[in-house]
């Protein structure tokens, strides 16, 4: 909720998709996101996975797919 404005199941459900893609469990990803708001590095393969779900939510948000979002970019 502090990376992206969202609701508390939206934050929940961006975390569970870092979780799942990290292969780690949601309370480990939690308290890494928790150190890493205050100031601890988040490591780099979370980093990505988190990229990677923010990147989905905001597709979602904005009703439409990243084939169609790029199209209308040109």
């Amino acid at each position: 909720m502090v990376l992206t404005p969202c609701s508390r199941g939206a934050a929940r459900n961006l975390l569970v998709d870092v979780s799942r893609q990290c292969n780690t469990k949601l309370p480990e990803v939690a308290a890494a996101v928790v150190a890493a708001w205050e100031g601890k590095p988040l490591p780099e393969g979370m980093q990505r996975a988190l990229r990677r779900a923010l990147r989905r939510f905001y597709v979602a948000d904005r009703g439409c797919d990243s084939s169609s979002a790029d199209e209308s970019s040109r």
